[in-house]
């Protein structure tokens, strides 16, 4: 089958036939119509999971996905060949991803039956993204008439989080890079801050002279995540997607330090489209691509300028 992979770590990702893989116990095999593109994609290319977990290679990359069961292992549970599915396939040993004809993955893990009113490549921008920032909003714990900073408010996990808290009532502060200004506030951010100088989290400050209840940073590293920690008012939160927050450091004198470590699960899954279904809000493809551009599409995802979700439509 075609797939994009990598041949060892760092090696660049290509386009090529690997070998379908077949469902162990307790997984199911799924013909993917649509696969989202994530950092973490690259990421897992060059090797941050090395050590950590196995991996095998070529390594066929991609966590999210969407399709139909085509076949199913022993003790597979509640899935049978014909139900479309969706999720975050990530999974021992790395490198069965979705950037692939067919994919499979374990029944247990961050996986749900497709909403009947979404289609492959909506359901594909949603799962790694969306449960971030739902499980960021979730611990920030910001209510009604709260007020949310967010970094990065409009690539995929900036642009699930900031639609999602303004859907539930939350004031949002978008800081946001300047050419992107517009779309954090077609998102409902009440205020935005574009971003490139170092006077970014100033004119944070002076839009909110008495500070935040929470912060989420999704795209900074150290120490420009400690400088917007410095906004969320004492006993509020500060949390990290990117892992940013001092490990076992003590909490700031204003913020709690938090790194956002998800954990996927059906069931935050089955919370995050209740969420969405719910508050109406859009799911952000920004654009759809073939396999063949997968590949150019991860090399701009380093960049750090991909807006919104992008897909890989692998449907026939």
């Amino acid at each position: 089958m075609r797939a994009v992979a990598v041949r060892e770590f760092r090696a660049p990702p290509e386009v090529m036939t690997v070998d379908v893989p077949e469902p162990a116990a307790g997984e199911v095999a799924v013909r993917m119509e649509a696969a989202g593109v994530n950092p973490f994609d690259w990421k897992i290319a060059d090797g941050v999971l090395d050590g950590r977990r196995p991996h095998r290679f070529p390594l066929v990359l991609g966590v999210d996905g969407a399709g139909v069961v085509t076949s199913v292992g022993r003790s597979a549970g509640r899935f049978r060949v014909g139900d479309r599915l969706f999720g975050q396939f990530l999974h021992d040993p790395v490198g069965i991803g979705t950037y692939a004809e067919v994919a499979t993955v374990p029944t247990g893990i961050g996986i749900a039956p497709t909403p009947e009113s979404w289609s492959s490549v909506e359901a594909a921008a949603v799962p790694t993204a969306g449960m971030t920032a739902l499980a960021a909003l979730e611990r920030a714990g910001v209510g009604p008439g709260g007020t949310l900073a967010i970094v990065g408010a409009t690539g995929g996990i900036g642009t699930f989080a900031t639609a999602l808290a303004v859907a539930q009532g939350v004031h949002v502060l978008a800081a946001v890079r300047p050419e992107v200004v517009d779309r954090a506030r077609g998102l409902g951010a009440e205020w935005v801050v574009p971003l490139g100088t170092d006077e970014a989290v100033e004119r944070a400050r002076a839009l909110r002279p008495n500070g935040c209840d929470a912060l989420l940073d999704v795209m900074d590293p150290r120490e420009a995540f400690l400088r917007w920690a410095g906004l969320v008012r004492p006993g509020g939160v500060a949390l990290s997607s990117i892992y940013a927050a001092p490990p076992n450091a003590p909490d700031g004198p204003r913020a709690r330090l938090v790194n956002l470590d998800l954990q996927p699960s059906s069931e935050l899954l089955d919370r995050l489209v209740t969420r969405l279904r719910s508050s109406r809000v859009r799911i952000p493809v920004e654009r759809t691509i073939p396999l063949e551009a997968a590949p150019a599409a991860l090399a701009e995802s380093r960049t750090g300028r991909l807006r919104g979700k992008t897909v890989i439509a692998l449907g026939r």
